[in-house]
């Protein structure tokens, strides 16, 4: 368990929302190494929709946690940070997974 002191308001005081990069790069090795669930409907010939397949790409192993002392704003101001980096991670790896499938199909 690791715990990162950042004080947002000391950092972000005055609109200073770039502040925020440093948290995010003393945190992005964590959320990089622990990964995120990924899984996509696995195709069948039943007519039965309700026993759908999965396909699990990826699994989590890990959780982040954000606490604001006395400001819930600030803390889901963090986690959407956090969000939208591992969502960018996650869309960037399955573009490029469906590009490389694409290649792979007209060859």
């Amino acid at each position: 368990i690791q715990h990162i002191w950042f004080d947002f308001h000391a950092e972000c005081s005055g609109g200073k929302w770039d502040r925020l990069s440093i948290l995010l790069k003393s945190v992005s090795s964590a959320l990089d190494s622990q990964g995120y669930f990924s899984a996509v409907p696995r195709y069948n010939n039943h007519d039965d929709d309700e026993k759908q397949d999965w396909n699990i790409l990826s699994l989590q192993n890990g959780v982040i946690r954000t606490n604001c002392m006395d400001c819930l704003d600030r803390t889901n101001v963090v986690q959407s940070v956090f969000g939208r980096y591992v969502l960018y991670r996650q869309l960037h790896e399955r573009i490029g997974k469906r590009q490389r499938d694409l290649q792979h199909q007209q060859k």
